[in-house]
């Protein structure tokens, strides 16, 4: 059961980022071009969790989440740092992440679809 856990949260931490990649580069896009990454210094090879207090310090981004979001993306690089040592993470950090997952797509879905 604790492996099951442990390949479940790699998979619902990976869909949380591919959402927040696809919500940032859009938005970034947008508004800065296509040479945002150059600008803002997030080349790739960087871990997305390790630049999100940076990121969201932008006001484009702070009009797209909410402070309950960008309280709940904080909490999710404590989760990363949890699961990038193999161990298995609580089942209230799980749930956090499925509800997250969860939110995240659906912003997904509403940012790319207008």
């Amino acid at each position: 059961m604790k492996k099951k856990r442990l390949f479940e949260s790699y998979v619902l931490l990976f869909d949380i980022e591919i959402s927040l990649v696809s919500i940032i580069e859009k938005e970034m896009t947008t508004h800065y071009g296509h040479l945002w990454r150059q600008i803002f210094f997030a080349e790739g090879g960087t871990q997305l969790c390790d630049n999100l207090p940076l990121l969201f310090r932008l006001n484009l981004l702070q009009d797209i989440f909410t402070d309950h979001e960008l309280h709940d993306l904080c909490i999710l690089a404590d989760i990363k740092n949890t699961l990038n040592q193999q161990s298995i993470i609580s089942q209230k950090d799980f749930d956090h992440l499925k509800h997250l997952s969860h939110q995240l797509n659906r912003k997904k879905f509403l940012s790319l679809s207008i």
